[in-house]
């Protein structure tokens, strides 16, 4: 028997991106969120 789409609400997030963006997009997105991550991390450490 062929393996049901999931639908987008049961889908987790990592799921979800690969289902709706191109490859390409995702790794873009997440070394962006990566960036902003450790800036952050910087700001609360110099206060």
């Amino acid at each position: 028997m062929p393996k049901r789409k999931k639908h987008a609400k049961d889908m987790t997030t990592e799921e979800a991106l690969k289902h709706l963006f191109h490859p390409q997009v995702v790794k873009q997105m997440k070394e962006n969120v990566h960036k902003q991550h450790q800036s952050r991390k910087r700001k609360k450490r110099s206060v």
